[in-house]
């Protein structure tokens, strides 16, 4: 499991209309990230975001949260992986405004609930070559020489 925070600091120095916002605000972010590998090509993860309600001008930004993974199976030599990928639960951005004593909010509804299926297929081999960066002035060339 690994935690992880992010904290923005944000100065605010303007004058918007007659209001002056001159304070600085600090936004923080929290994350946890947990992954998973198990036998015979099973894996996969299960994550965490957290966004704790900020303001910013004359903007109030609500807590905004969402836990969301994946399972996947590696097959044929770990060249296919199937993954299932899904969000569990959340909450969206609900944001307010104070303007001229009146607070108009915004309000992200759409379900924040998700399921997505996926496959991968690992390409390796091929030719390899090499490459030699010439510089002439202020031109370069790649010379490619293939392997014998």
């Amino acid at each position: 499991m690994k935690l992880s925070g992010r904290l923005w600091i944000e100065c605010e120095n303007v004058t918007l209309g007659d209001v002056y916002y001159g304070k600085t605000r600090l936004r923080p972010f929290y994350m946890m990230n947990n992954n998973f590998r198990f036998q015979h090509g099973w894996g996969g993860m299960l994550n965490f975001f957290c966004e704790p309600t900020f303001t910013s001008y004359d903007w109030t930004y609500h807590t905004v949260w969402e836990l969301w993974g994946e399972i996947y199976k590696s097959l044929c030599q770990d060249k296919l992986q199937l993954t299932l990928s899904f969000t569990a639960l959340g909450d969206r951005r609900r944001v307010d405004r104070q303007t001229n004593g009146i607070t108009v909010t915004y309000n992200y509804t759409t379900p924040v609930q998700s399921i997505g299926i996926s496959a991968r297929w690992k390409f390796s081999g091929g030719k390899s070559n090499n490459f030699n960066v010439i510089k002439n002035g202020s031109q370069y060339y790649n010379e490619i020489v293939a392997p014998k």
